[in-house]
């Protein structure tokens, strides 16, 4: 397991407390990416896939436009595509400002969305910056690096026989939301599997235990903050019919996966929060045990002490002093009072 800094949900927000709302400055760590944008625009009827240098209209309303910009640190180019779409200041600022939780908002023009996009790469969970802009018949992604959870979609879109190419752009977005829940589930698997190995390390007292709790409770952390936002702004789209009829059916499906996502975590949650108390008893009883053997010990030295201390007194005359077998005697009758005791403690079961 690799511990990461990817749950300081508040690092970066602002490049500086005195920057005016709306400043652009990438706040993530990912500043050597190659700006990458990737254009894919598709009908019923055809399908088109390249890398452009800039966006700029105009656009055929009778096809959908699928623009993935990889790379969120050219202030520039961010600005550009802004004024293309008449995107809000405040949203840019959301694009570029990696801490920005998960949320779906409805402006004049356009549908702007935030979501973290979390996925299993080898053994370590990626968490990445998203956000998504629905335009009319264009459809906007930004991300921070290279590589996402879209290879499917991409795949679907090429496919002449492929439903997805008789949908517009709202199925394209709904299409990249469900992507993301999916990813969701795998993670879950992962971390579900954790818990086992971590459950099975604590009964073996193994000191790497504490290490694996810890990291595991900030990925459950992480993902109940990413997946209750979207939960509940998919629940508003979906109560206030804001979305068309019909996709309704599509993300009532997607609100149930997200619902049984949400019950799981809560339920591993709890499970993370057994384990630690769990770990902190396996703690608290090494510690008992050792207490109790250095009080055996202590208990045993007490009256051996007491011995040495009165026949160690310089009297003049003592009982048996000048007898040529005394130390002999005594050093039996340490060793017999010290096997009295162990016996005793062990009748009293004061071992365990």
């Amino acid at each position: 397991m690799i511990l990461n800094d990817s749950l300081n949900f508040l690092h970066g927000k602002k490049g500086s407390t005195n920057e005016p709302p709306g400043t652009l400055s990438y706040s993530g760590q990912h500043k050597d990416v190659n700006i990458r944008i990737e254009c894919i625009e598709y009908s019923k009827d055809m399908y088109k896939k390249s890398d452009i240098e800039t966006i700029k209209g105009p656009f055929d309303s009778n096809k959908v436009y699928w623009f993935n910009i990889v790379g969120l640190h050219n202030i520039d180019l961010i600005e550009n595509i802004g004024k293309e779409f008449q995107l809000h200041q405040m949203d840019l600022e959301d694009i570029v400002h990696v801490s920005q939780w998960s949320k779906i908002e409805i402006n004049d023009f356009y549908l702007f969305s935030i979501f973290k996009m979390m996925y299993l790469k080898s053994s370590e969970i990626i968490h990445e910056h998203l956000a998504i802009v629905h335009y009319n018949n264009i459809i906007l992604t930004f991300q921070e690096t290279p590589g996402d959870v879209f290879d499917g979609i991409r795949k679907r879109l090429e496919d002449k026989q492929s439903e997805s190419r008789e949908f517009g752009s709202d199925f394209l977005y709904y299409s990249l939301i469900d992507a993301l829940v999916d990813q969701y589930f795998g993670i879950l698997n992962r971390l579900a599997s954790d818990i086992k190995d971590i459950e099975l390390k604590i009964f073996d007292s193994d000191p790497k235990s504490r290490e694996h709790i810890y990291y595991l409770r900030k990925e459950l952390l992480h993902l109940i903050n990413s997946v209750t936002p979207i939960r509940d702004s998919i629940t508003s789209l979906v109560n206030k019919e804001i979305i068309i009829k019909d996709m309704l059916p599509y993300y009532r499906d997607l609100l149930d996966h997200l619902h049984q996502i949400s019950d799981a975590l809560s339920a591993y949650k709890e499970m993370t929060i057994s384990l630690h108390e769990m770990q902190m008893a396996n703690a608290s009883n090494e510690m008992n045990k050792t207490m109790m053997t250095l009080t055996t010990f202590s208990a045993i030295f007490i009256p051996l002490s007491f011995l040495a201390g009165v026949f160690g007194m310089n009297f003049s005359h003592f009982p048996g002093l000048n007898s040529p077998f005394a130390f002999y005697v005594f050093i039996v009758a340490c060793f017999v009072i010290a096997g009295g005791m162990l016996f005793f403690f062990k009748m009293k079961k004061w071992d365990r």
